[in-house]
């Protein structure tokens, strides 16, 4: 035992003392106090605080404890976030001017940050000190946009043109929109042609801003947006070429640029930059890639593999990782000398992970290390501020939580050590309290069939008279409904496609205890026309399909609810793979709609919602146990209303035919075929890969021109699958909308969206297998009197959420969906 113990010592003085000293000077963080920063940071008008993952909780909550007290003692207004440069600019100018609240920073910034409870603590505090008549600035130094962009920049840019009286084409700013917004490039990466009226079109809006004299503030912002967007799109068009690129290049120059530009701009300001440690490095050819390094890259990637079912490192190319790489770091540190101030991060052991998604466990650092030293120093928490004169090689974390071996000092200025680190927590929504059903009610069950030959009427409507309560039978007629008290002398109207409408009383069929009815529809007789046969005066001309399109366009505005509405919807989400499902998903969500149906290019910017039932038939048992509900805010980008990448908003793009009139549910609509001659994300909302096909019908009222039903069917080019090499995916889209009249007006009522993947070998094209994915949509109530306003982003609807299967709700209710034929019969 003896002789053991002692081996035990000398092994342990062997790797005690194996550890090379670092020099450097070490600063402990006590209750963050960080009075240390006072002298390091004198006269820095920029501070760097980088993360070594996007997934570091602690990192997260340190950043903003530094930032509070930079803020505080050190006068650092502005807070400039690896995000979108113009989406920051137009969130702070809304916030500036008291249109909207911090809250719509959580668009603004990449929901990595704006999702997690440190994010949201930041945004508290910068509230409270806005009460202080203490501004803090947000900005945004990335070429990459997002969603305020989308949504908001080509209106800018119209005004821009407008008021300064610039001669471009409208054709030229189409081109301009399907490059910066919906990022149609693939023609621009292949054709010659496009490519050259492209750029054509970007010197010619660029060289009109530089001619500007003495332009506006907003002006200047706005040319550099558009200066850094050519860039974002150049470095996607050399992707899409196969251009080799080293890292993210092109990327890191222009956020420099833009950040440059930033101090520029805000030339009193002090700035404390939050991004990725990587794009605030510098010197980074400093690094020596060693076989330590290439061991926890395999380590990491087995963990990743077990843990999610992929990893896309490739074992030995490690050593290329950083080739060639020129972080933004660099080329701040050139423009700024010393004026900036670099800070990474780094721990010793702990989780990481984006936040409510899988962690990971943080690999305990080798000897030679940083974080090995501290740990022998015995800091859980510290700064280190590296030596400038070591000259020393020796491993730190910083980058990915991956010891890599390099002369750190010449790398970054400063380093924060936190001995262990977690994953960043969710943030938390104020929940709606859900008032389960009535126990006072009547169940209504029914099936509907043709009056004259019995055939089974399939998807017809199913409402309560003058409520907004209403449901869809489903393929075989069937339907059940639920009654509550207050509904029990009212009647129940069924209408379907080319019948004429039914009504019957619920109290006779409470009296009679009758819980099913047989409904039989009468059809309703109209002979299908051809429209050039139409004429509905002597004096009037038969109106072209262009002509009936763009009047359902033009009445928009009179047929749709342009005011805020809250709709409550029954969702479901099945995932089919080889004709078995292995995902079977309900929910009960409530929405709520702050703009009315108005379209635009990012509907979920302006819908918000709250799950108040959620159950699984068949568990999901992806990586992500909330991917199928996350599917919900998307479906709303297929609406054609509210979204403007259709047909309707973008009809030049398809050629339109007159079909004939024809009744829907005791209406005449015009039928209006379409197929698309520019299928692209500009045309139908997909984007990579790029759809090849595109058409479908339109059914459009013949007196208000509102559209009554959509059918569209999209078909994309095959690609590689990332995630599953050796296996090529096609992809198409079939969806199906139909609008109800409500209190005047037209809403949603049913979205089914099926989503087919074909799998392929790549190396002979063989079949392998298919899945479905099958999201559909049924209204079941809409609310236009003081509607409830909800804060929970569409995009967040499964963060943070704790809705658990109330067995007795789905006892009590039963909500039937038209059950689609899983095949494209109308596709290709």
């Amino acid at each position: 035992m003896k002789f053991y113990f002692t081996l035990f010592c000398v092994l342990l003085l062997n790797l005690t003392f194996s550890q090379n000293t670092i020099s450097g000077k070490y600063s402990k963080v006590d209750n963050n106090h960080y009075s240390f920063l006072d002298t390091i940071l004198k006269n820095k008008k920029i501070v760097l605080l980088g993360e070594q993952s996007h997934g570091d909780g602690a990192t997260f909550d340190e950043k903003v404890n530094i930032i509070k007290y930079l803020h505080e003692k050190q006068k650092y207004n502005a807070i400039a976030f690896e995000s979108g440069m113009y989406d920051q600019y137009k969130a702070f100018q809304e916030y500036s001017k008291k249109k909207a609240t911090t809250a719509i920073f959580d668009k603004s910034i990449l929901d990595i940050w704006s999702d997690t409870k440190a994010f949201q603590n930041l945004l508290l505090y910068i509230e409270e000190r806005a009460k202080q008549k203490d501004t803090i600035k947000i900005l945004g130094f990335d070429s990459q946009e997002g969603m305020l962009f989308s949504n908001h920049f080509m209106n800018d840019l119209s005004e821009l043109i407008k008021n300064r009286k610039i001669n471009i084409t409208q054709n030229s700013l189409t081109r301009i929109e399907k490059a910066f917004i919906f990022r149609d490039l693939e023609s621009i990466a292949n054709n010659k042609k496009d490519s050259t009226n492209l750029y054509q079109d970007f010197n010619i809006l660029v060289n009109a801003l530089k001619e500007i004299k003495a332009p506006t503030f907003h002006e200047k912002m706005i040319k550099q947006v558009i200066i850094s967007k050519i860039s974002d799109v150049n470095f996607e068009v050399m992707q899409l070429q196969n251009q080799k690129i080293a890292v993210q290049n092109p990327r890191d120059e222009q956020m420099s640029k833009n950040l440059i530009f930033l101090s520029e701009i805000y030339a009193n300001e002090k700035i404390i930059c939050w991004g990725a440690s990587y794009h605030f490095s510098k010197n980074i050819d400093q690094t020596e890639f060693t076989e330590v390094t290439e061991s926890y890259l395999q380590k990491q990637s087995d963990i990743e593999l077990k843990t999610t079912g992929f990893t896309d490192y490739i074992p030995g190319e490690g050593a290329k990782l950083l080739e060639g790489a020129l972080p933004m770091g660099g080329l701040l540190k050139k423009y700024f000398k010393d004026e900036i101030y670099s800070i990474a991060f780094s721990s010793y052991e702990g989780l990481y992970g984006r936040v409510d998604s899988r962690s990971f466990p943080i690999l305990t650092p080798p000897e030679n290390s940083i974080e090995l030293q501290s740990i022998n120093k015995d800091y859980s928490k510290a700064f280190f501020e590296f030596d400038k004169k070591n000259t020393n090689l020796y491993y730190c974390s910083a980058l990915g939580n991956m010891p890599i071996k390099a002369r750190w000092n010449a790398i970054f200025d400063g380093l924060f050590f936190i001995k262990k680190s977690y994953q960043p927590e969710a943030r938390l929504f104020e929940k709606e309290n859900y008032v389960q059903a009535q126990s006072d009610t009547f169940v209504i069950n029914g099936r509907i069939n043709d009056l004259k030959n019995y055939k089974i009427i399939a998807n017809a409507d199913i409402s309560i008279l003058q409520t907004n309560k209403n449901i869809l039978a489903n393929k075989e007629g069937v339907f059940s409904l639920l009654i509550d008290k207050t509904n029990f002398n009212n009647k129940i109207i069924v209408s379907a496609f080319g019948y004429i409408s039914d009504t019957i009383s619920i109290k006779k069929l409470i009296d009679a205890n009758k819980h099913f009815v047989k409904v039989k529809l009468r059809p309703f007789h109209f002979q299908t026309v051809n429209l050039n046969e139409v004429v509905v005066s002597s004096t009037s001309k038969p109106l072209s399909a262009e002509e009936i399109v763009a009047k359902a366009l033009i009445n928009v505005e009179l047929n749709y609810d342009q005011n805020p509405y809250n709709q409550t919807f029954f969702f479901r989400n099945q995932v089919i793979k080889n004709n078995e499902a292995i995902s079977h998903d309900e929910s009960i969500i409530n929405t709520y709609n702050s703009i009315g149906m108005k379209g635009v290019n990012n509907p979920d910017e302006k819908m918000f919602g709250e799950i108040q039932q959620s159950r699984a038939i068949i568990e999901n048992t992806s990586q992500n146990k909330f991917s199928n509900i996350n599917t919900f805010a998307f479906l709303f980008d297929r609406d054609l209303i509210l979204s403007k990448a259709n047909v309707l908003y973008k009809s030049a793009s398809y050629t339109l035919k007159k079909e004939g009139i024809i009744p829907y549910n005791d209406q005449k609509v015009y039928k209006i075929s379409f197929q698309n001659n520019e299928p692209g994300s500009y045309s139908t909302g997909y984007g990579y890969p790029a759809p090849k096909k595109s058409s479908g019908i339109l059914y459009i009222d013949t007196e208000t021109f509102a559209v009554l039903k959509y059918e569209h069917c999209v078909a994309r080019e095959p690609f590689e699958v990332k995630s599953q090499p050796g296996k090529t995916a096609q992809m198409n889209h079939k969806i199906t909308i139909t609008y109800k009249l409500s209190e005047g007006k037209y809403f949603i009522n049913y979205l089914n969206v099926i989503d087919k993947s074909i799998i392929t070998s790549t190396a002979d094209n063989s079949y392998l297998y298919d899945t479905y994915n099958i999201s559909n949509l049924m209204s079941t109530e809409i609310k236009t009197i003081n509607p409830q306003k909800l804060n929970r982003p569409l995009l967040k609807i499964g963060l943070n959420n704790s809705a658990q299967e109330n067995v007795n709700f789905w006892k009590n209710n039963t909500f039937i969906l038209p059950d689609e034929k899983i095949i494209f019969d109308l596709c290709y």
